[in-house]
């Protein structure tokens, strides 16, 4: 009968923490990036491909890395948006949602939430360079570092 009285309030404490989910706008955008993330290349863009991008198009090109490895070098033209705290730059990003917007990190993962945050935001032209900075250096691309 003890057993049955524990897991009875277990089951109703459960119950009254999943009852207070609720559903905001943020999150029902949130969800909108991620259902259209999940197909495959999703906003991706290889080095070759973003070196005539940056040339062709002039996106505002963002380094979303650490500040240790922005010093370390970077792309020319970049600004320095680091994506744990991306949400500071809210005042530096374009004024116009349909900018061009080029991110990258290392490699490709912080750049892909990166991206699904300036999604989020309503930005509609936003692309990942895929393999990030790495792939940039390897493939003999310019960098800068001041």
């Amino acid at each position: 009968m003890k057993k049955f009285f524990v897991v009875l309030i277990a089951a109703l404490f459960a119950t009254a923490a999943l009852a207070q989910v609720s559903n905001t706008p943020a999150a029902e955008r949130m969800y909108e990036v991620v259902q259209e993330a999940s197909s495959e290349g999703w906003m991706q863009i290889g080095v070759e491909d973003a070196a005539d991008y940056i040339f062709d198009v002039m996106p505002v090109v963002v380094d979303v890395r650490t500040q240790d490895e922005w010093d370390d070098g970077h792309l020319e033209g970049a600004v320095h948006f680091p994506v744990q705290t991306i949400g500071e730059y809210l005042g530096d990003m374009p004024a116009d949602l349909d900018t061009p917007i080029l991110v990258y990190c290392a490699a490709g993962t912080r750049g892909f939430w990166a991206i699904a945050y300036i999604t989020s935001l309503g930005y509609n032209n936003v692309k990942n360079m895929r393999g990030g900075y790495n792939a940039w250096v390897d493939a003999g691309f310019p960098t800068t570092a001041n």
